[in-house]
């Protein structure tokens, strides 16, 4: 049975072949938005999460506060994300993305899902039921433990 060292090893090969050929899409439309990675990585985080605080994105960027709340400046400034204040703690700003903002997500992930078809179109038809089936499963494997109540 594969570690989850080996594990992440393999999907880390899998992610470099996709990647291989449409990262050239991705940044182009990066570009066109005027966005550094980890402001896109902050959108895409408050994409799926709705709304986070600055010490959320900061630690999911992994970066200082100050330069996690610069660049959250930056996004609110061109209107692709949007402060408001936090009803349980007025203390605190959660910030939301908009629909600009969400709209930049939308076409990375078309972009990618487009190159993803393009190359999954290669594989034999019976490989591409089994990983289809696979990918199936430990997309609601991980769901599930993101849903169960931490210990």
């Amino acid at each position: 049975m594969p570690t989850a060292d080996q594990l992440a090893e393999q999907l880390a090969a899998f992610n470099a072949e996709l990647n291989a050929q449409s990262m050239g899409p991705v940044l182009q439309i990066m570009q066109e938005a005027n966005l550094s990675m980890p402001r896109l990585v902050a959108l895409m985080y408050l994409r799926r999460r709705e709304a986070a605080t600055i010490t959320e994105l900061s630690e999911h960027l992994n970066l200082a506060l100050g330069t996690t709340s610069q660049a959250i400046d930056q996004l609110v400034q061109v209107g692709l994300v949007q402060r408001r204040e936090d009803a349980n703690d007025r203390r605190h700003k959660l910030v939301s993305i908009t629909p600009a903002g969400a709209e930049i997500v939308a076409r990375v992930r078309q972009s990618r899902v487009e190159e993803m078809a393009r190359r999954f179109a290669d594989l034999p038809p019976e490989l591409a039921a089994r990983l289809s089936a696979i990918l199936a499963d430990v997309v609601e494997a991980l769901k599930l433990a993101r849903a169960a109540p931490s210990s």
